[in-house]
């Protein structure tokens, strides 16, 4: 049997600005770069080396007018939030720039507006994404324009759109469509021009004639643009030249032609949205799951259906990692039960061994070629087979095993992610299912003792749950909490990271920057620790909406759930403030631990953003008085 290699992702380290998908930048009290976000390095085609030091006027891809760099200086001056909209000639459309103090200078967000310097008219632009819509584009197109003299002509259209919106909701489609809408907009070629044709499709236009340079532009984009499932790319694209005086139809016809071919080759390879729906429902199932026997069990089930075997055991390994025990076990109608028989231990070998060497997946499509066959599989007629392993807290505690008998079956590399995928739902239902136990009986020795063995598993944050705790409590009775309500508040603060149980440790522990998928998972705490919590009896709902809705925005733009405003619960609001401005004071791998002044500017401008305005006026009067004095930069 062979092991499958993956290779590891370079190791990167994010700064939390990184994550905004805006163009977002910081100048100092001379105009001069000191930092640029990853979003806006990748829409400028650049790197930190080539811009920071630079003058704002001299670094931008497009040099500013006078009345720009004018309007940046003064705000540097005075020291005072501004926001102005302005005409961006890069890509001939107006942007908003909003500008916020920052030590001595300040920090600059960028953000496109949906509205086309050819109309203001508010339908010229699709509300979603805002690029033109197909009607205006096609307007235009009957005017005078630099792209109707000779351009290149992308037809994009979203991969996997109708799987997004069936694990993620309408909601989470949207998002994917917007963000993907936005690199577009941003690697589009000066004076080119964007419409969104349809649901999932774009058309793009750059004046000239040169496809490399519309082709690198989508490339770029690509490369940054979030993907709808593991191993596929965000968009398709085909391209053609569209020669002046010729007709569009034809130059869009060719280039859907070629969109065509790019989608049939990249599907030849990839199961069909029926086949990944399927495994999403089945994930679902697990999650409704209870009981760890029924949980495996539906697993192997579902398993020999999906990927089409014979046979599927769930075997136990013994700590030592000398004997293995099947305890589970699924068959196809018609076929003998296999042996060894369950609860019968029977020593490593074969694929075992493998599989406890290399940490990965085995597989073999000729098992009884295999220089490692066990020959009573070869006497039970086992023709092809798959192993992969089962991890908890980083040690091997189990296996799937699948295999086909007196047939072939070719193992590809689709039904090895899809058993790998499997292997790790089920890791996370039994880990959920053993830690749902574990709290249940560890609440009795008090919700503080629980909050500090949340923090033995989250190496970077020891000390957390105690400050913020106490944090809370100064800031809750600052704002009219009085017995009850504020201890559920307190107990809430003791339990608010109880999800982050559920994350796996390559996520919560990972150094670098997380990926989307990675992101998507880590903010998951929040609901797997609010349906954790629910099954603890007699928690408040206090307690709850705090574990729930702690990384809400006032803006509505945090999760899990979206809420705004007040809809975002009281207790909720308070801690927010406590759990950024504790995350802020300490270091991190990937940060030094600000000052507490730093910390409090931070928590000002974000007043109104991020954070009730009425719970950040009570924060700074608490910290005016020196009520946070202990609160002090901490080091991990």
């Amino acid at each position: 049997m062979r092991a499958s290699v993956s290779p590891l992702d370079k190791v990167v380290q994010p700064h939390p600005y990184d994550a905004v998908q805006d163009v977002l930048y910081i100048l100092d009290a001379e105009r001069r770069f000191t930092f640029v976000n990853a979003f806006a390095l990748a829409a400028w085609h650049c790197t930190p080396d080539a811009l920071l030091g630079q003058r704002f006027e001299d670094g931008l891809p497009v040099r500013p007018g006078q009345d720009l760099i004018d309007a940046v200086q003064q705000a540097i001056d005075r020291q005072e939030r501004a926001e102005f909209e302005t005409f961006g000639g890069r890509h001939q459309r107006w942007i908003n720039l909003t500008l916020y103090p920052h030590h001595g200078g300040v920090l600059v967000q960028v953000r496109p507006l949906l509205r086309d310097v050819r109309t203001a008219a508010r339908d010229a632009n699709d509300a979603l994404t805002g690029c033109l819509t197909r009607q205006t584009f096609l307007d235009v197109l009957a005017t005078p324009h630099p792209c109707t003299q000779g351009a290149v002509l992308a037809l994009v259209d979203l991969n996997r759109l109708k799987l997004m919106n069936a694990v993620r909701g309408h909601t989470g489609g949207d998002l994917h469509i917007r963000q993907v809408a936005h690199l577009l907009q941003e690697a589009l070629p000066a004076g080119g021009l964007i419409c969104r044709w349809g649901g999932d499709e774009f058309v793009l236009l750059a004046p000239g004639q040169n496809p490399g340079l519309l082709t690198r532009a989508l490339d770029h984009a690509l490369r940054h643009a979030p993907a709808p499932q593991p191993g596929v790319p965000a968009y398709s694209s085909g391209l053609a030249v569209w020669p002046g005086g010729t007709p569009f139809e034809r130059a869009f016809a060719i280039a859907d032609d070629r969109l065509q071919q790019q989608k049939d080759r990249l599907y030849a390879v990839l199961p069909d949205d029926g086949e990944v729906l399927n495994f999403v429902a089945f994930s679902q199932q697990l999650e409704m799951l209870d009981d760890p026997d029924d949980i495996t069990q539906y697993t192997l089930e579902r398993l020999l259906t999906l990927l089409d075997f014979d046979h599927a055991v769930f075997q136990v390994w013994d700590a030592g990692g000398a004997t293995y025990t099947a305890t589970h076990q699924a068959i196809r109608a018609g076929l003998p039960v296999p042996l060894p028989a369950l609860g019968a231990p029977q020593p490593l070998a074969g694929a075992f061994r493998t599989v406890q060497r290399t940490q990965r997946t085995a597989w073999s499509t000729d098992y009884p070629s295999s220089p490692e066959v066990i020959p009573l599989m070869v006497e039970q007629g086992v023709k092809s087979g798959i192993m992969t392993p089962v991890f908890s807290q980083g040690r091997i505690v189990a296996s799937i095993t699948l295999r086909t008998v007196h047939r072939w079956h070719t193992i590809t590399p689709h039904m090895r992610k899809v058993l790998e995928l499997a292997a790790l739902r089920l890791e996370h239902a039994l880990e959920l299912r053993r830690v749902a136990q574990q709290v249940r009986e560890t609440l009795e020795a008090g919700l503080l003792t629980l909050g500090i063995a949340l923090e033995a598993r989250d190496l970077e944050t020891h000390g957390h749950t105690q400050r913020t705790t106490e944090m809370a409590g100064r800031l809750g009775e600052a704002l009219g909490l009085r017995g009850s309500d504020l201890d559920q508040l307190r107990e809430g603060a003791y339990l608010h990271d109880l999800g982050k149980l559920c994350v796996p440790d390559a996520i919560l522990h990972k150094p670098g920057r997380l990926t989307a998928d990675e992101w998507t998972v880590m903010q998951t705490h929040t609901t797997r620790g609010w349906d954790l919590a629910c099954r603890i009896p007699n928690l408040a709902t206090a307690v709850l909406e705090v574990i729930r809705h702690h990384h809400e925005r006032w803006d509505g733009g945090g999760y899990p759930d979206g809420l705004a405003g007040e809809a975002i619960p009281l207790v909720a609001r308070i801690f927010a403030v406590c759990d950024v401005y504790d995350a802020l004071i300490s270091e991190r791998p990937y940060k030094p631990a600000w000052s507490a002044d730093a910390a409090v500017r931070e928590i000002q401008a974000q007043s109104g953003r991020q954070f009730d305005p009425a719970v950040v006026r009570a924060f700074l009067s608490l910290h005016g008085e020196a009520a946070l004095a202990a609160a002090v930069p901490r080091v991990s």
